[in-house]
C-alpha cells in the first residue's frame, strides 16, 4: 500500500503540473483545487500541509489538476465563482461570469442610488443570475423581472437567489426577445449582457471559454452586434419616461452599441470603460414618453 502524500507535496506537484501545461497561475490554481477537495479554504489547506491527503481526495485532486491542465476553467471544475464578493453556482448550462460585468453592475447601481423610488428592472438574458442577483442584494427596494432562452440556466439563476436570500424579490421568466412581452412600459432600468462575439472571433476565445461556456451566451453572429438593435426596441417598448438601459459590449464596440441606442430613440448615450480601460458598458436613457 503506497503511503499517503501530504497536502504540500501534493500541491507541489500540482503546481509543476499545471506550470508545465502552460497555466497562467498555477500556484493559484492548484491552491484553490486544494480547498476544494479538502472542503476548506486554500490557505487553511496549506497551513496544514503536512496533514496527508486521504485517498479519495487524492485522487479527486490528481484528476481536478488534470483537468485544468487541459485548459477547463477553475470555476468549472469547483462549481462556483465569486461574482461582486459573492460565491455565484455556474454550470455548463450558463456563462461563466466575468469580473468585467462588474462594470455593469456598478453603472446600474449608480443610477439607482440617485432615486430611492427607481424600483423595476428587468435583467435580459439573465445566465446565472449574477446580475439580477447582485442588483437585488445590493439593491434592497428592487424588485427584478430575470429572463433567459434556457429553463436549465433559470434553475441555476434561482439557486442563486435562494443562496443570497432574494428569491422573493426575483421573478424568473423562460422567454427570448422574439417572445411577446406584456409588461407595460414601467421599468426604471433594463440591463444585459448579451452575446456579443462575432462568429469569426470564436476560435481566437480562450480554450476555457470555448469547450465551457454554451456557444449560445457568446455567439451573436457574423458581425457580434445582432442583439443590440432588439435590445433597443424592447426597452423603447418598456422603459418608463427616465428610465434606462445599460448592456455590457465586447471589446471595439461601444461606439457602434452607442449609435444603435442614438438611433433608436435614446438620449445622453454614454459609453463606460471597465477597470481595463476597454469600454465595456453602453447605456441611454429614455427621457420622453
Amino acid at each position: 500500500m503506497s503511503e499517503a502524500v501530504s497536502r504540500r507535496e501534493a500541491f507541489r506537484r500540482g503546481v509543476m503540473q499545471l506550470r508545465r501545461a502552460g497555466i497562467p497561475n498555477p500556484a493559484l490554481d492548484a491552491s484553490v483545487l486544494l480547498g476544494h477537495v479538502t472542503g476548506q479554504a486554500a490557505a487553511p489547506a496549506l497551513v496544514e500541509g503536512e496533514r496527508p491527503l486521504e485517498g479519495p481526495e487524492e485522487a479527486r485532486y490528481a484528476e481536478l489538476i488534470a483537468r485544468r491542465g487541459r485548459r477547463e476553467a477553475l470555476s468549472r471544475l469547483v462549481g462556483s465563482r465569486e461574482f461582486y464578493s459573492r460565491p455565484f453556482l455556474v454550470t455548463p448550462d450558463v456563462l461563466d461570469p466575468r469580473p468585467e460585468t462588474e462594470t455593469l453592475v456598478e453603472k446600474a447601481l449608480e443610477f439607482l442610488r440617485k432615486d430611492t423610488g427607481l424600483t423595476r428592472i428587468l435583467d435580459v438574458g439573465t445566465g446565472s443570475g449574477v446580475i439580477a442577483v447582485t442588483l437585488a442584494a445590493e439593491a434592497p427596494e428592487a424588485r427584478v423581472t430575470a429572463t433567459d432562452v434556457c429553463p436549465r440556466a433559470l434553475w441555476v439563476a434561482r439557486a442563486n437567489a435562494v443562496t443570497h436570500g432574494v428569491e422573493g424579490r426575483i421573478r424568473l421568466v423562460c422567454m427570448d426577445l422574439a417572445s411577446a412581452f406584456r409588461d407595460v412600459p414601467s421599468y426604471d432600468l433594463i440591463v444585459a449582457n448579451p452575446p456579443y462575439i462575432a462568429e469569426h472571433e470564436f476560435r481566437d476565445l480562450p480554450e476555457e471559454v470555448r469547450q465551457g461556456d454554451p456557444r449560445a451566451a457568446l455567439i451573436a453572429g457574423p458581425a457580434g452586434l445582432e442583439f443590440y438593435p432588439a435590445l433597443a426596441a424592447l426597452a423603447g417598448r418598456l422603459l418608463r419616461p427616465g428610465g434606462a438601459l445599460m448592456v455590457e459590449v465586447g471589446a471595439g464596440q461601444g461606439r457602434d452599441v452607442a449609435g444603435i441606442f442614438g438611433r433608436s430613440g435614446f438620449e445622453r448615450v454614454g459609453i463606460t470603460a471597465d477597470l481595463a480601460g476597454t469600454d465595456r458598458v453602453v447605456h441611454g436613457w429614455r427621457i420622453h414618453a
